[in-house]
């Protein structure tokens, strides 16, 4: 009953907002409701017989629909999706393709002599963990002989340059040699 209360409130309220309706009968005036009542009978009597109006009144929702704002974006938004359907559609008869597949080979793929597999996870864990420390100290020696040649090229560098420079002081002594040769020689008395 709280709801009915409510309706006869605002339909008081509204009588009250709106005033007495005049009207040109001898009761001088009606309330609001009975204004409605009277429309309501007066547009039945009018529609009676016409299939036509009926049928757009029966089609009022559509047209409410159809003048909606939000008609459009609902309308692209549709289209997006369409579009974006259409273009996953070939992806998704190739899963289902491949998925039609599996069902076929789930028989053999669950025989009795892939169970019977043994394990080697963790062989496989070891090997690899063993094969990383082998490439770390592949590295490390790399880079230790990269370093060793390195310092064989600096020695061997500094070893052509010592080379170098005693032949020079070789040969600067091989010339006074032979200077002190040819002065001992020119100071020999010729007899």
């Amino acid at each position: 009953m709280d709801a009915l209360d409510l309706i006869e409130k605002r339909i008081d309220s509204l009588n009250r907002v709106l005033g007495p309706i005049p009207d040109n009968d001898v009761k001088g005036s009606e309330n609001f409701v009975d204004s409605l009542l009277s429309a309501n009978t007066l547009l039945s009597s009018v529609l009676a017989g016409r299939d036509n109006i009926n049928k757009v009144l029966q089609r009022t929702d559509e047209l409410e629909h159809y003048l909606d704002p939000n008609y459009l974006e609902e309308t692209q938004q549709v289209k997006a999706k369409e579009v974006y359907v259409n273009a996953v559609a070939p992806e998704i008869a190739t899963s289902f393709k491949q998925l039609s597949e599996i069902k076929a080979l789930e028989k053999t793929l669950g025989a009795e002599y892939f169970r019977n597999i043994p394990d080697k996870t963790d062989e496989l864990k070891e090997l690899t963990k063993n094969n990383t420390e082998y490439k770390q100290q592949t590295e490390l020696i790399e880079e230790s002989l990269i370093l060793a040649m390195k310092r064989y090229g600096e020695l061997q560098q500094g070893l052509v340059e010592s080379l170098a420079a005693m032949n020079k002081r070789l040969d600067t002594l091989e010339e006074k040699l032979q200077k002190k040769k040819n002065a001992d020689i020119d100071m020999v008395p010729v007899e």
